[in-house]
Formats: C-alpha cells, sequence, structure tokens
C-alpha cells in the first residue's frame, strides 16, 4: 500500500474520489483494531471498527500498527497474518537487536500490537511486538544497576542491626554506629552509601541516610568497618523514632 494525500485548498475541483483516498491513507496511519486467532501461527482480521473500517489490508508497509487481544500464550516462535498479506515472524526488541520469540512474550487476554517492518526478515519484512508482559522475566540485577551518566550503583553488603534512637529535637539529626568484622579487603569503602529501611513506617517528617565512615585492616584477608545510620529529623518538633531492627544496604558508585 502506498500512501498519497490529495489537498483540497488549493483545488477544490479535486473529486469525492480523492477525499476518500485520503481517509484510507490516514486509517492506514492510525493504529488497526484486530480480532486475534491462533497461538503461535496468529491471524489477525480487522475488527470493523476505527476509522475506515472498509479497508482491506492487502499488503504491508513500513510502520503499519495492528493492535488485538491475545487468543492465546504462544509457546514459542509466532508468525502473523492480516488479511491477504503475508504471514511474516514476529519479533521482540532486545538490547543486542530484534529476536525472535521464543515463548511467553503474548499472553493470552493480554493487549498486544505488531508494527510492521520491511527490514526484518532479512529484508523480507516482519513484525516488532509491542505487548504490556514483553518483558517479563527479564529480571534486573539486583546487584548492579546502570543510572545517570554511565555510571554502576553496585551492592556490596546488606544485614541487619538492632538500634534504638531517642527522641529527635526538630531540624536536626541523630547518628547511631555499628562495626561489621571479617569482611572481605576493600569492602566497603569509606563513603560508600548505606540504605536503611526502618522496622516500621518511619513518623512524617523522619528520614534516615546511611555512610561508611571509616575501614581498617584485621589483617591480609580480612578487614573491619563502620557503619553510620543517620536519623534526620525534618519537622520543626521533636519526633519519637522507631526502635528495633534496621535492614541495610551498602552500595558504591562506580563509574
Amino acid at each position: 500500500m502506498s500512501y498519497s494525500i490529495t489537498q483540497f485548498e488549493n483545488n477544490q475541483q479535486n473529486s469525492l474520489v480523492a477525499l476518500d483516498n485520503n481517509f484510507i491513507t490516514f486509517g492506514a496511519l492510525t493504529p488497526i483494531p484486530c480480532t486475534v486467532a491462533g497461538t503461535n501461527t496468529l491471524t489477525l482480521t480487522q475488527s470493523g471498527v476505527g476509522i475506515v473500517p472498509s479497508i482491506a489490508i492487502s499488503a504491508y508497509t513500513t510502520g503499519m500498527l495492528f493492535t488485538g487481544i491475545a487468543s492465546a500464550t504462544n509457546t514459542g516462535s509466532v508468525t502473523a497474518q492480516v488479511g491477504t498479506a503475508s504471514a511474516l515472524p514476529v519479533y521482540k526488541d532486545t538490547a543486542s537487536g530484534p529476536a525472535l520469540l521464543s515463548g511467553s512474550e503474548i499472553i493470552q487476554n493480554n493487549a498486544f500490537s505488531l508494527r510492521y517492518d520491511a527490514a526484518l526478515n532479512s529484508g523480507n519484512g516482519g513484525f516488532h511486538l509491542t505487548a504490556s508482559t514483553q518483558n517479563t522475566a527479564s529480571a534486573i540485577s539486583p546487584s548492579s544497576v546502570q543510572v545517570n551518566g554511565g555510571a554502576t550503583l553496585t551492592n556490596l553488603l546488606s544485614g541487619s542491626i538492632s538500634l534504638a534512637y531517642a527522641a529527635t529535637p526538630g531540624w536536626s539529626s541523630q547518628d547511631q554506629t555499628f562495626t561489621l568484622t571479617g569482611l572481605p579487603p576493600a569492602i566497603p569503602l569509606v563513603g560508600d552509601f548505606v540504605r536503611v529501611c526502618p522496622p516500621s513506617l518511619a513518623a512524617t517528617g523522619i528520614g534516615y541516610s546511611g555512610f561508611v565512615s571509616a575501614v581498617g585492616s584485621l589483617s591480609s584477608v580480612a578487614s573491619v568497618a563502620t557503619l553510620v545510620i543517620r536519623l534526620i529529623n525534618s519537622a520543626s518538633v521533636s519526633l519519637a523514632s522507631n526502635s528495633g531492627v534496621y535492614r541495610w544496604v551498602a552500595e558504591r558508585l562506580v563509574p
């Protein structure tokens, strides 16, 4: 299908056929709703709703977008066919480029979209899958998360400690300090961050932060570190804190 638009402002003598063609072109450039049948071999049929429901798709154009509700969950690679056009493979977009589906990327009763791309399938055409579940089971590694600037936030150590704070005056802070021993050398380092989770919901105005204040060497294979857990009261009045087991994670930002 080729796209063409007729302007009427400068030539009011253009026929109504040209106006119909404008609607057909516009309809092909908007998401085309379809009913879906099949599991790994999908048949998409225009649902008869939308801007121009009478358009019959006989050929694809790069950028065409077809939408529907999955009738089944795919169990392997998938091909899709719209109307009388060709059946073509479906790809998921990954960090290393488009890859054929392998299973469970399209989930029964979930919405999904297929965008035609003539460059896929070695130039023979195919579809890019867009689905709310396309990243299911693709976990982010909890020990290494990239942040702005390309740096990596790396989890070094984690644990829990029993702490008790006195009531904290307004606009002030309190520190609680504890020591870890028997650590591998250089883990952690002075200045490393410590994320803190209190034992229960903190009062409004109270926050927690932490950092590694000192490290030392016990031997050639072990070291010791001092961690500071700081309670910060940003309210104007004195607030009581939570006593109990605080969970913490020491982290380092690596360029």
